[in-house]
């Protein structure tokens, strides 16, 4: 947002806008969606909600027979691939970037998931710099209060070819 003072008025432009956060959202979605036999496209994710004022993304994966460990639980490494592309879907929707590869990331686990179970990632993104974005998660299970993962990343701002 741009704040601009002439002759005693104030004038707000508002640089983006709501529809072109979710265009972007969709287009990172279904990139992934469209490279079939990789894991993006197997995670079957959906789009639930972008919040422009907040930068917050939530995407929804169901949980599948393959995704379980032997306990019949979501393997942690399935949930971290979730949370990281939620993570960079917010980075990527809430900056002009071509891309944002994932830098770091850190994940607490904090409950199993069952199998027949759908998860809700939200996504944050706290900060855009001119070279790189600060994110955060929160995994639920869908329909429940119990919050199951935390995370934290920082994904690079890519100017260049996706």
């Amino acid at each position: 947002m741009y704040l601009f003072l002439s002759n005693v008025k104030c004038w707000v432009i508002r640089v983006g806008s709501d529809d072109m956060e979710k265009d972007r959202l969709k287009d990172f979605i279904k990139l992934r969606m469209d490279l079939k036999n990789t894991i993006n496209s197997m995670l079957d994710m959906k789009i639930v909600k972008l919040d422009q004022e907040r930068k917050k993304v939530v995407l929804e994966f169901p949980v599948k027979d393959w995704q379980l460990n032997p306990f019949d639980h979501l393997h942690g490494g399935i949930i971290s691939t979730m949370i990281d592309i939620t993570m960079s879907a917010s980075a990527y929707s809430f900056s002009h970037a071509s891309s944002t590869p994932t830098i770091q990331m850190a994940i607490n686990f904090v409950k199993g998931v069952p199998d027949c179970s759908v998860l809700c990632v939200e996504g944050y993104c706290d900060h855009v710099g001119s070279r790189m974005a600060q994110t955060r998660a929160i995994v639920k299970i869908k329909g429940k209060n119990e919050i199951v993962a935390t995370a934290n990343g920082s994904y690079a701002i890519n100017n260049g070819k996706k």
